[in-house]
């Protein structure tokens, strides 16, 4: 019997005809398109080669009773999937526990009042409903999310795809790097980057939060640092020097940009934005590998720490400078700049604050001291076994803590 459809389908089993088609009229009455079956295999006959919304089934049925029949039904179809309603003369306590035991959603007697019934069946339509509506979003969902890991891991290797080459030799020195993200997509980023014959640039850099908006800006900041691409050339551009006095950061070559001019220019480029608020700072360096004159400049980040051979390491710089993209231009803004000459068996480490600031299950700090003395145990040993070293202290120290932010770490030391 076919009414408007529009609340579900239902299949009606009952052995009693008169009955079957009374029960079959008010629902097509009340909007909803009917089934009927007389028996238990018609019934299951019909369930498994047609979609129903509900079975609403007798108690007793030819050949078998309707306790049985659901427990069939409920080998193919949960009682989300087919809610099954048992419409019975029983009022037995037995009978009502077994069908609900058996499977079945609900329990009415023959006798109950028809609005009730109505109502039963339209809330385990409308539950299933629901259910299905909640399978397919989480479907959708599912699908969705398996883009976006998709995407992230195509971002992620774009990111690696960015990093410095494992292999780059510098003549006379001995330089490494690690880059460890706390997530598929990291906001620090780093660099070694061959200016001409004998100037070399390097940087690390740490952008403000996490994920892909951190890990946008990183990939930005990487392409406009590198020589002659969105920065205009920014760390290689060709520039007569400036006189000192003039304001802004010395620039003796009229071929490498100095450390401090970079930034300058970096923060020319980052003005603050308040619908953001992103920032990063970034330790610049420069370092001429054929003299080993070296400039460093901070824009908040961490001081790198020097290693004089034969000495203990310390800070190299007091104070950090501002961040990029924190303090408005108009500002009176002063980037941190220090001028060094490395001998042989001297080093510099770089690293980003998520080494420093890595906590255990105590809530301390690595610190700053525990990976000066991690350096101060390690005075001759390649840069590449200082690096893992320190990773393995910082791990150890986190324990079953998990790593809460990105860790950078970028040696060079000078032959002996």
């Amino acid at each position: 019997m076919n009414g408007t459809g529009a609340k579900g389908r239902v299949l009606v089993v009952d052995h009693n005809e008169d009955l079957l088609r009374s029960l079959a009229s008010h629902l097509v009455d009340n909007s909803y398109d009917v089934a009927t079956a007389t028996s238990s295999n018609e019934a299951l006959e019909m369930a498994s080669e047609q979609d129903f919304d509900l079975v609403l089934m007798d108690m007793w049925t030819p050949l078998t009773t309707g306790t049985e029949t659901v427990t069939q039904l409920r080998e193919s179809f949960t009682r989300a999937e087919l809610p099954i309603i048992i419409n019975s003369t029983s009022q037995t306590t037995t009978d009502i526990v077994g069908a609900l035991t058996a499977g079945a959603n609900d329990y009415v007697t023959k006798d109950v009042d028809l609005r009730i019934l109505l109502a039963r069946i339209e809330t385990n339509i409308s539950l299933k409903k629901t259910n299905e509506q909640f399978i397919q979003t989480n479907r959708v969902l599912v699908q969705m999310q398996k883009k976006l890991e998709h995407d992230l891991e195509a971002a992620a290797r774009i990111q690696q795809e960015q990093m410095p080459d494992r292999g780059v030799a510098i003549d006379g020195w001995d330089v490494a790097w690690e880059y460890t993200p706390c997530d598929a997509l990291g906001g620090d980023s780093l660099n070694i980057i061959r200016l001409d014959d004998d100037n070399w640039a390097f940087y690390v850099l740490d952008v403000s939060g996490h994920g892909v908006p951190a890990s946008l800006l990183a990939v930005s900041l990487n392409r406009i640092l590198s020589p002659g691409r969105g920065g205009a050339g920014m760390i290689d551009t060709l520039l007569p020097p400036r006189p000192l006095g003039d304001g802004r950061g010395e620039q003796e070559s009229a071929s490498v940009a100095s450390a401090v001019y970079v930034l300058e220019r970096l923060q020319e480029k980052f003005v603050p934005q308040v619908d953001t608020m992103q920032f990063f700072t970034i330790l610049y360096v420069t370092l001429n590998a054929r003299t080993g004159e070296m400039r460093v400049a901070s824009g908040g980040h961490p001081s790198p720490i020097i290693s004089r051979h034969g000495k203990p390491p310390q800070l190299l710089f007091k104070t950090n400078g501002p961040p990029i993209g924190l303090i408005p231009m108009e500002m009176d803004i002063h980037f941190v700049e220090e001028k060094l000459q490395l001998e042989p068996g001297d080093q510099l480490m770089l690293y980003s604050d998520g080494l420093i600031e890595a906590y255990n299950d105590e809530n301390e700090l690595f610190g700053i001291d525990r990976l000066m003395e991690c350096l101060s145990e390690m005075p001759n040993e390649p840069m590449q076994t200082v690096i893992q070293q320190v990773h393995e202290r910082v791990h150890h120290w986190r324990g079953a803590v998990s790593q809460k932010d990105d860790e950078t770490l970028l040696c060079i030391r000078r032959d002996q």
